[in-house]
């Protein structure tokens, strides 16, 4: 009888074993399906969403009622936005992996120590049109990013960036711009593609 249920139990493990490929494959192929239903999900809670809005992977948006992306915006894996005073992202904007973007903070002057946990200042961001953010980026509450800027990868952002600017640093500071008449002559195609 033991060897018959050893028998059994051996056939079984050889059987399982041979089926674990096709389970994990199953199993990617589910959290595919789950993480864009999520992301059509946080879609339809967001102010305002533009045509081909991209999600890469993990996305976290705090407050979407009050975030607004145009078209061709692209988000890569784990960006948190914090909508709570409002963010904005132009047409055709890049923000990389690891990106974190606030629009509130806690206000220092309330009656707490160290601050009150349910009192904010409310501070919108608006990053503009053709805006690339890079990856490990933070960007704090109240910053507006104009067009066609360049944010390298790892800044913290505690100052409004110009349009064309390329920033890089902790703080940011203005490595330099770029080309005002390349950039209009893309920017104007990209208008006329649309």
């Amino acid at each position: 009888m033991k060897q018959i249920k050893n028998k059994i139990t051996n056939k079984l493990d050889r059987i399982l074993v041979s089926l674990i490929p096709y389970i994990v494959k199953w199993q990617e192929y589910l959290r595919t399906k789950i993480r864009e239903y999520k992301h059509q999900e946080l879609k339809r809670q967001l102010k305002f969403v533009g045509s081909l809005v991209r999600f890469k992977q993990d996305i976290r948006i705090d407050h979407p009622q009050n975030v607004s992306l145009g078209n061709k915006v692209y988000i890569g894996t784990n960006v948190l936005l914090d909508g709570r005073g409002g963010i904005a992202i132009g047409d055709n904007s890049t923000i990389g992996f690891n990106v974190v973007i606030l629009s509130a903070n806690h206000d220092y002057q309330s009656n707490a120590l160290p601050y009150e946990h349910a009192v904010y200042i409310h501070k919108p961001v608006a990053i503009g049109r053709n805006v690339w953010i890079g990856a490990n980026v933070l960007i704090i509450p109240g910053i507006t990013i104009g067009d066609g800027a360049i944010v390298a990868a790892g800044t913290v952002v505690t100052a409004n960036i110009e349009p064309l600017a390329i920033v890089g640093g902790q703080p940011n500071r203005t490595i330099k711009y770029r080309d005002k008449e390349h950039y209009e002559r893309l920017a104007s195609k990209q208008i006329s593609q649309t």
